[in-house]
């Protein structure tokens, strides 16, 4: 029997320096098969052999007044709520590292992450027809309605702004109003969190153990288990001194750049 046929995998970058990092994330999963669509504000060559770039507008026009003051974080948890309406493409951050096949499970490619119950956003898909996607994308287009997940005082600060301010006021109060903030809220609101996989499919190593995979002496490998399809690395976490220096001999890092045959 053939094996399942690889989701196409896509990411977001706003401008065009692209760091080693990002390069191989990419890498990674062209490397094991996978069709690659980097949504990009300017068309440019990502150095990635195997890529295909596409205009984010293709996908999420944003309003003026969004493209020109909003977050790139913000616009990019915006972007990935239309691109599971509008597409069949599995979203991934772009400091994730693919390690076995990536699956759907019923439909969702998503897990929690951290012991505090929060499913991560770095890794997803919901089906076109989810509610809790429904739910979000409604409040993005009607500046009428105050997300209910966030606070009462800033609640209150946004019924007193015109309405077409909103969106982007939002994303200035709460950076994550669109992302895990409001996913959580929605799937927890429609019942599909049940459908969030376990910390080592999509997140195997917490965000406060970044250091690991700098580490000569190991640690990363108890972590990944027989489910672990792709591995987060955090970039945001990670110290600037390790993403400055060359990698330590033997650490995780250093052993997956070399066996995936990338060049730094």
């Amino acid at each position: 029997m053939a094996p399942p046929k690889l989701p196409t995998i896509a990411m977001f970058w706003t401008g065009r320096d692209l760091d080693w990092m990002q390069r191989l994330s990419m890498h990674s999963f062209v490397n094991h098969g996978y069709e690659l669509v980097l949504f990009t504000t300017e068309i440019f060559d990502p150095g990635v052999d195997g890529v295909q770039v596409e205009r984010m507008e293709d996908i999420y026009d944003p309003h003026r007044r969004m493209r020109n003051n909003a977050a790139p974080a913000c616009i990019a948890d915006v972007f990935r709520l239309y691109l599971m309406k509008k597409t069949d493409m599995v979203w991934m951050d772009s400091d994730m590292l693919s390690i076995s096949p990536v699956t759907l499970h019923n439909g969702y490619v998503m897990s929690w992450s951290g012991p505090k119950g929060q499913i991560n956003n770095a890794a997803l898909r919901v089906p076109k027809d989810s509610a809790a996607l429904d739910y979000l994308i409604g409040h993005i287009e009607d500046p009428e309605l105050i997300p209910e997940w966030m606070n009462a005082d800033q609640r209150e600060k946004l019924r007193e702004m015109p309405p077409e301010r909103r969106l982007l006021a939002q994303g200035k109060m709460l950076r994550i109003v669109y992302g895990p903030r409001g996913l959580n809220h929605a799937l927890g609101k429609t019942g599909e969190d049940v459908n969030a996989r376990e910390m080592d499919v999509f997140s195997p190593v917490p965000w406060w153990l970044t250091d690991l995979f700098f580490s000569p002496r190991g640690g990363v490998d108890a972590y990944i288990t027989e489910n672990t399809q792709v591995v987060h690395l955090f970039q945001d976490q990670i110290r600037k001194w390790n993403l400055n220096h060359p990698l330590p001999e033997g650490c995780f890092l250093d052993r997956y750049v070399k066996e995936s045959g990338f060049v730094i």
